[in-house]
C-alpha cells in the first residue's frame, strides 16, 4: 500500500512526508527527548514538592520517575490503540497493510520512548545492580519490534496500534506504586485504583487473544508486509506476552492487592524472623 494514499487531513499536525527517513528519525529522536524531559520534570517537581520523594533512596527515586514517564507514555497509548480498536476505519478495513498519518507520528515517537526506557533501564541496573529479566525482554521486544515498524515502509500499523494499548495499564501501575511509598495503602483510593488496574491487566491478556485471531484471519498479508526477521520478533515477543509476562504480571498485582508489599524494592526477610510490616512496606534493613 502507498505511503501517500492513507494521508490525514491537509494541514494536520500529522501530514508530514513519512517516507522520509530524516523526518521518521526527527520524531524518533523527538520521542526520546520528549520522555527524558518528562523524566527530568518529574524529578525537579517531585524534589521540591513531595516528602515521600525526597526520603526515598536514589534507587527508589529513578524508579519512581520512570513511573510516571510510563504512566505518560500510557495514557498516549491508550488514547492512540483506543482509536484504532473503535473508530479508525482505514486501519480496520485492512488490517495488514493500512497506514495513516497519525499512526506513524505514534510508532516514530514511541520508538523514541521505547530507545530511553532501554537507556534507563539499563543504566539503572548498571548503576544500582539489579536486574529484572521480564523487564528487559519487555522492552527489548518493544524496542526491536517499533524500530523495525520505522524501517519498513510496507507495514500495516493495526497491530502496532493496538499493541500501544497494551499500555492501558501503565498510568494505574505508576499511581499504585506512588501511593504505596507515601502509606496510603490503607486507602479506599489506592484499593480501587489497584482494582481498576487489575482489570487492566485482564484487559491487556484479552487484547493478545485478539491481536492473534487478527494475525491467524491475516496471514498472507503479515507474511508480504514484513520482513521474516521481524515477524518471527513479533511473534515471539507476542508469545512471551501472553503465556509469560501477562499472567505473570496479573498474578503479582492481585497479590499485591491481598498483601500491599512494594515487590520491587522490599528486603528479603530470614525466615526464623520475619520483619514487622508498616502499612504494606517492609522496614530497611539497619545501616541502609
Amino acid at each position: 500500500m502507498s505511503l501517500t494514499s492513507d494521508r490525514g487531513t491537509s494541514g494536520s499536525i500529522f501530514d508530514l512526508d513519512y517516507a522520509s527517513w530524516k523526518i521518521r528519525s526527527t520524531l524518533v529522536v523527538a520521542g526520546f527527548a520528549f520522555y527524558l524531559g518528562v523524566f527530568v520534570v518529574c524529578h525537579q517537581l517531585s524534589s521540591s514538592l513531595n516528602a515521600t520523594y525526597r526520603s526515598l533512596a536514589a534507587k527508589e527515586k529513578v524508579f519512581w520517575n520512570l513511573a510516571a514517564t510510563r504512566a505518560v507514555f500510557g495514557v498516549q497509548g491508550t488514547a492512540a490503540g483506543l482509536w484504532t480498536l473503535l473508530a479508525d476505519p482505514v486501519l480496520q478495513a485492512d488490517k495488514a497493510h493500512a497506514q495513516q498519518d497519525w499512526s506513524w507520528f505514534h510508532i516514530t515517537t514511541a520508538t523514541g520512548f521505547f530507545f530511553f526506557e532501554n537507556a534507563a533501564l539499563h543504566l539503572s541496573n548498571f548503576v544500582f545492580q539489579a536486574f529484572d529479566v521480564f523487564l528487559v525482554l519487555h522492552h527489548l521486544f518493544a524496542f526491536l519490534g517499533f524500530l523495525g515498524l520505522v524501517v519498513n515502509l510496507r507495514a500495516g500499523h493495526y497491530l502496532a496500534m493496538t499493541t500501544l494499548l497494551l499500555e492501558m495499564s501503565t498510568p494505574f501501575t505508576c499511581v499504585s506504586w506512588m501511593l504505596l511509598k507515601a502509606g496510603w495503602s490503607d486507602s479506599l483510593f489506592w484499593k480501587v485504583n489497584q482494582w481498576v488496574m487489575i482489570h487492566m491487566f485482564h484487559c491487556r491478556m484479552v487484547l493478545t487473544y485478539h491481536m492473534w485471531w487478527v494475525c491467524c484471519g491475516h496471514w498472507r498479508g503479515l507474511l508480504a508486509s514484513l520482513y521474516p526477521p521481524h515477524l518471527a520478533l513479533f511473534l515471539l515477543g507476542m508469545s512471551l506476552l501472553t503465556l509469560v509476562l501477562n499472567p505473570y504480571w496479573t498474578h503479582k498485582k492481585t497479590q499485591q492487592l491481598l498483601h500491599p508489599v512494594d515487590w520491587n524494592f522490599a528486603q528479603p526477610q530470614p525466615q526464623s524472623s520475619a520483619l514487622p510490616r508498616t502499612n504494606g512496606q517492609v522496614p530497611p534493613k539497619k545501616g541502609q
